[in-house]
């Protein structure tokens, strides 16, 4: 018999986390933070956070980006139960430092690090700080009504998946341990810890 699934503040945990990966979690630097192509989806609240911190932010981003907020975020709105608050804003794309033929996150820097996640450490904000649910949690996703593995990007970017710097396969809820807990909670996660065992 199937066991029941694990519920976390409504949401379905994936069995996927279960599965093992097949090496270590991979450093931004070693995929030139492949999952920053294309952008993200921020939630309303979390851009007005990030635009509160606009002037702190600027120093972090690259200058032709830095004068203008308003160059940050697409006009165009999203409206998903997904997002807290209903409603969320993409993340302007433009030509990545690193590779001038894809496009990536306007906050993606030349060193591959995020603008959001340097400001945020240099604030002292904690973790996640300014940077949004979403890749904070990365390679783990919240998609309708589920928490899991983000299998799809992986599959579409093979030098997106996380797990690039070799050694021992471990099941992924250990390899992503942080970004679950973050997602979904440390007590959730303690659970789904003992249903490996």
């Amino acid at each position: 018999m199937a066991s029941q699934p694990l519920i976390a503040d409504g949401l379905i945990v994936s069995d996927n986390l279960l599965e093992l990966s097949h090496g270590e979690h991979c450093a931004a630097g070693a995929c030139q933070a492949a999952c920053c192509v294309g952008g993200i989806w921020v939630d309303l609240l979390e851009v007005q956070r990030i635009l509160d911190h606009a002037e702190a932010l600027r120093p972090y981003l690259a200058p032709q980006y830095a004068g203008n907020e308003d160059l940050w975020f697409e006009d165009e709105d999203f409206l998903h139960a997904d997002f807290p608050s209903g409603v969320a804003l993409a993340t302007r794309t433009v030509p990545r430092a690193a590779d001038a033929t894809q496009d990536g996150c306007i906050f993606l820097r030349a060193d591959h690090l995020c603008a959001l996640h340097v400001a945020s450490d240099a604030l002292a904000l904690g973790w996640p700080g300014l940077k949004p649910f979403e890749c904070a949690t990365y390679p783990i996703r919240q998609s309708e009504g589920v928490v899991g593995y983000d299998e799809e990007t992986a599959a579409a970017n093979p030098h997106a998946d996380c797990q690039r710097q070799g050694g021992e396969p471990r099941p992924r809820f250990l390899v992503f341990k942080t970004e679950i807990e973050l997602a979904i909670g440390q007590k959730a996660w303690q659970t789904l810890a003992d249903r490996a065992k």
